[in-house]
């Protein structure tokens, strides 16, 4: 019973810390699908899922990003964005401006 109790506050205390403060909403912005792009970036700096938040919080900030993910474990951050709206540059700059370092694209293993 325990456990289950501090799964639904884990869960509670993760869905209230991805909500917007105070109720805000980012203004949608038209998404030109055909100039959507995903990259793979070596990040560095992330120690927690805490991390994890921070970074894709910075990187949905940006306008034109349609997807974002990280893991601390593997130093990674992937981000679906609209070339047209947002550029690598200002993706790599959000991450830094939250206290990460972006060391350079991550290359697919499958690519050899």
């Amino acid at each position: 019973m325990k456990k289950i109790v501090l799964m639904i506050i884990a869960g509670l205390f993760f869905a209230a810390c991805n909500q917007p403060a105070g109720g805000e909403q980012k203004e949608s912005t038209e998404v030109n699908v055909e100039a959507v792009k995903t990259i793979k970036l070596h990040v560095t700096g992330m120690t927690c899922e805490g991390c994890e938040n921070t970074v894709m919080k910075a990187l949905n900030g940006l306008e034109g990003v349609t997807l974002s993910s990280a893991s601390h474990i593997d130093e990674r951050a992937e981000v679906s964005f609209d070339t047209t709206l947002t550029s690598l540059d200002e993706i790599a700059l959000a991450i830094e401006g939250v206290g990460y370092s972006v060391e350079g694209l991550v290359q697919d293993e499958d690519t050899e």
